[in-house]
């Protein structure tokens, strides 16, 4: 039993660091609005803090979004096909989903390194590298290809390892 809650956290890891990166994203956010209007200082680094966020929670939530299903789909011109034509327009999507991710997961690795790989530049208040804000792009791609095959193709697997986000009552008793 031990082994199969670690893979459920491992499985779920993406869940937890955009969790993580939208708590921060809400606090740092909520702290800006307070520090700017009520006491008349701004914070200088809200806006390093917030792109770090966004991005991070952007991507790794885009891999919980694969896995849970909730992927964009135009179901009324696949329902309009024959059978036989919905199962070759599944592999089709199966395709390009692959594909576009695929590419947008060697192009993001490539841009990271070409402008920011170089002059190893960081923010310029925070410090933060940019290979570290951006660099999960590539990865969370990674992860989509991944959660979108897993739960296309293995969805007991994916049943298994997932956390309800949906009954947080459930989460917080085990």
């Amino acid at each position: 039993m031990k082994k199969k809650g670690w893979l459920k956290i491992l499985c779920n890891l993406d869940l937890f660091l955009a969790s993580i990166a939208l708590a921060v994203l809400t606090l740092v956010t909520f702290a800006a609005v307070i520090m700017r209007y009520v006491l008349k200082a701004p914070l200088l680094w809200q806006e390093e803090a917030q792109a770090f966020c966004q991005v991070w929670m952007i991507f790794l939530g885009a891999s919980v979004a694969f896995r849970q299903g909730s992927i964009v789909a135009i179901e009324m011109v696949v329902d309009a096909l024959p059978e036989k034509g919905k199962r070759i327009m599944e592999y089709v999507v199966d395709m390009i989903v692959i594909f576009t991710l695929t590419f947008l997961m060697v192009k993001c690795q490539q841009y990271i390194a070409q402008i920011f790989g170089r002059t190893h530049r960081g923010t310029p208040i925070l410090g933060i590298p940019y290979e570290l804000i951006y660099g999960i792009s590539p990865y969370g791609c990674g992860l989509m290809i991944l959660s979108y095959l897993l739960s296309k193709y293995l969805p007991k697997f994916v049943k298994d390892i997932n956390i309800d986000v949906s009954n947080s009552e459930e989460v917080a008793v085990k």
